[in-house]
Formats: C-alpha cells, structure tokens, sequence
C-alpha cells in the first residue's frame, strides 16, 4: 500500500518541524563513494548515486514545484516534466523526466515539506501534499515490476551481489543458469530482499511482458528462492523496475 503524507493547515506561529531523524543512523556519506558527483552539466543518468539513500523516497507528480527553504518560499522553479524535460537542471535518485520519473531520496519531512537530495548532496525541499507521494524503501522495491542484481559493463554480475539461501553475508550461494536475471520481491528483511526467479524472463513468448512480477510469480513451478543485500550504507546494490 503507498503512503500518503497531506499538508495540514498550520497555524501562523506554528514552527515547521522536521521528525527527529538522526540520518547518520540511517545512511553515511562515504568516504570513498562508489560513483563520483554528477558534474556541472548535470548529465543525470536513470539511476544516480546519492550521498544517502534517507528514509525512503518522493515521488514528484507530474507537474511539481522545488524550494530552497523548507518554508517554501524560495521556489527554484514549477517543471512540468513532459514539457520541460530538457530544461530540468538537477538530478534526482530515478531520473527519467521524459518518462514521468523524477524520485528523489528523502532525508527528513514535516508537515510542510520534504527534504530531498538532488546531484547527489544538495538538500531542497519539496512540498509535502497529497499529490508528492512518499513511499520507504520497502514499498519502493516490494511495489516495482521487479528488480535485478547488479552488473558490469561487459554483463557480468557484481560480485557484491550472490544470491545467498539466507539473509546473512556467509550465508552459501546459490547458482543461477546462464541467461538475462529478474526477480520478484517477496520479503524485505533489513538490508535484504527475499526473492523469487523470474522464470518467465528469458521465455521468448513471454505473455506476461509488462506485467508487475507479482501478478504471475505463482505461476512459476518450484522457483528458485535466495535472498539479496539490497543495500549497503548509502549504495543501492540491486536495479529496480520502474516501468515495463
């Protein structure tokens, strides 16, 4: 189920308190990040690297507002994604305006507005009403059409991610035959992800392209069933489907 977080009215000498999050609890910035900074021009991929990964994420509408301030007085600028896809100059965690996409890391909220991460480190603020829908990781992931380990540009799997039998980093491996890899998400537990083979994936007449992993998952005879560190300290380990 998604979250919905409305903007109450507040009265004139309310403050516009943040929960009391201690995000160093939560996430660190590396020392070492695993990807670099975006640079000036802002050339934003699908997935970009944040400095955290917050308490979940803000899914933008369609059309939506910026700030500086948690305030919200200090616009930066109203983008309506279709139309101003080009001109967006700032890159959130899923970034595919073109498509409707713009998911940004959130590291705080109060009633008022959410705090986000753009280009990696820099904190604005968005408004918290019933259209910017706030979802924690574990709806993130459990709700998406799947998701997948992650690789190297030649398409070899990252070493960081071996489908184990537990949820435990000595836990044995399991091994998978050779082919392109999508799981369903079953169970979030902790920094882990229980999770089924997509036994339909590398099926050539695949009747179920487009469709969300979980409306056909069952159908899979005997899958096979491991468990995969989705994340470790501010760095996602696994891609997640956003769309089909």
């Amino acid at each position: 189920m998604t979250i919905f977080f409305s903007c109450r009215q507040k009265s004139n000498n309310s403050e516009n308190k943040f929960d009391n999050i201690d995000i160093a609890s939560i996430d660190t910035i590396s020392a070492q990040p695993i990807n670099k900074k975006i640079d000036q021009d802002n050339n934003c991929s699908y997935d970009n690297q944040e400095s955290s990964l917050g308490i979940g994420l803000i899914i933008a509408p369609l059309k939506f507002e910026i700030f500086n301030d948690s305030l919200l007085k200090d616009k930066i600028s109203s983008w309506d994604m279709y139309e101003d896809a080009s001109q967006i100059n700032m890159c959130s965690k899923f970034f595919k305006p073109d498509y409707g996409i713009m998911h940004f890391v959130c590291i705080a909220k109060s009633e008022m507005a959410y705090k986000v991460l753009v280009n990696f480190s820099d904190v604005k603020y968005l408004p918290n009403t019933k259209n910017y829908h706030f979802k924690i990781w574990d709806e993130y992931i459990s709700q998406s059409f799947g998701i997948s380990r992650l690789t190297s540009k030649n398409g070899d799997i990252s070493k960081k991610c071996p489908l184990r039998i537990k949820p435990n980093d000595n836990a044995d491996t399991l091994i998978i035959s050779n082919g392109h890899e999508s799981f369903c998400p079953m169970e979030i537990k902790g920094d882990w992800v229980k999770v089924r083979y997509d036994c339909f994936y590398n099926d050539e007449n695949n009747s179920y392209v487009g469709e969300p992993c979980h409306n056909y998952i069952e159908k899979c005879k005997n899958p096979l069933t491991g468990w995969l560190r989705w994340r470790q300290e501010n760095q996602l380990l696994i891609g997640i489907y956003l769309m089909p």
